[in-house]
């Protein structure tokens, strides 16, 4: 028999439960996503802020002059960016044709080159027939000049930026209602100030994690952008600025980064040498990156299973598209983060936690003290 204290019911209500949060995410993705931007641009921003609030700098202005620079910056990009995309979704067919071409032309080495070529010939011949045909109509498909579109772009990347950054900075100007309001479903005290323990643990530990991953991410684009300027391909700082943004998304980013440079290395250039070279030094730079720089100077931070990687980039990536993608990352270390402090959460940290040798022991996780500011907002 179904009633409320059975496990059967319990157990459906928590799974109708995460398909409501789930939809409500994907359907509202309009008011939730500025909202998960803002505050893990605000997690983010935690370390630098308080830095500048202990040198003797008001929060506000702390908070305007960072939150500021962030603006800058992604502005900058988005500039540098807008062009060579807009040119390229312009040229699409053309690109995707001369690609084709290319490719065509480096099957000529191999046996079923022949056979390719009958193939696209007889393409060929019946795409004449059919443009010979007095009844095929031409239909021309206006779009958008490239000025209109860009307008659109632009003020659509502002209106964005403008509401993360509000979000952001109302979360770190109003760190303590924002640290009463998360304490208070919690009943004593001891559980209120072990709540605000663990989330200033997690605001260090994250903000720390993707201070020293943005750091590392540009100079791997400033690393990438020049070999690729050494070897004479075009736009070397487009490259740089996309390789540095897609090292964001582990795993998923740097194949996506391999397969594009390979495709432009495929059209720009004619000999093997020119075409395989500037992928290969992608992938030397990005692998001396992600095995030696990365591992020296986060440690456990990034001690997460590849497959929970690759799982939260699935649903954060089918959620909210490539946004999503750029959040998969941030949510998994702010989960990983909370269950290494709490108990409750240790099934979490196991299933997020590689699998250790036999025999070793897990690292523990230091205790992070809260000071009497923290204690009174908790109260």
């Amino acid at each position: 028999m179904l009633t409320f204290d059975s496990l059967l019911f319990r157990s459906l209500a928590t799974i109708a439960l995460l398909i409501a949060i789930v939809a409500a995410l994907f359907f509202a993705r309009a008011v939730f996503l500025p909202i998960a931007l803002g505050l893990m641009t605000a997690l983010v921003l935690h370390l630098p802020s308080m830095a500048l609030t202990r040198l003797g700098i008001p929060k506000i202005l702390a908070t305007t002059f960072l939150l500021g620079a962030v603006a800058a910056i992604l502005m900058l990009v988005f500039l540098l960016m807008a062009g060579p995309v807009n040119r390229t979704i312009d040229s699409y067919p053309e690109i995707v044709t001369e690609l084709r071409v290319k490719l065509f032309h480096l099957r000529q080495t191999f046996a079923a080159a022949e056979q390719a070529g009958d193939a696209i010939s007889q393409v060929a011949e019946d795409v004449q027939e059919m443009v010979k045909d007095p009844e095929v109509q031409e239909v021309v498909v206006r779009e958008p000049n490239f000025l209109a579109r860009a307008a659109t772009s632009v003020a659509d990347v502002v209106t964005g930026l403008v509401v993360t950054l509000t979000i952001a900075a109302f979360v770190l100007v109003m760190r303590r209602p924002f640290l009463t309001l998360a304490t208070m479903p919690f009943a004593t005290f001891a559980s209120k100030l072990n709540a605000a323990r663990i989330w200033k643990g997690v605001e260090r530990e994250v903000s720390y994690y993707f201070l020293i991953t943005s750091i590392i991410n540009v100079a791997l684009g400033v690393a990438v952008g020049l070999a690729l300027w050494a070897l004479g391909v075009p736009l070397p700082h487009v490259w740089g600025i996309a390789v540095a943004l897609l090292n964001y998304i582990l795993f998923v980013g740097p194949v996506i980064g391999t397969l594009s440079l390979l495709a432009a290395s495929i059209i720009q250039f004619d000999t093997a040498f020119q075409i395989l070279a500037p992928p290969a030094a992608y992938l030397t730079i990005n692998f001396i990156e992600a095995n030696a720089v990365t591992p020296h100077f986060l440690g456990r931070r990034l001690n997460i299973a590849p497959l929970a990687i690759l799982l939260a980039l699935l649903f954060w990536g089918w959620l909210w598209g490539f946004a999503g993608l750029i959040i998969a990352l941030p949510a998994l270390v702010v989960l990983k983060a909370i269950s290494d402090r709490s108990p409750p959460f240790a099934p979490i940290r196991r299933i997020l936690t590689p699998r250790r040798p036999p025999g070793a022991a897990m690292e523990p996780v230091p205790a992070t003290r809260v000071g009497p500011a923290e204690r009174r907002s908790t109260s």
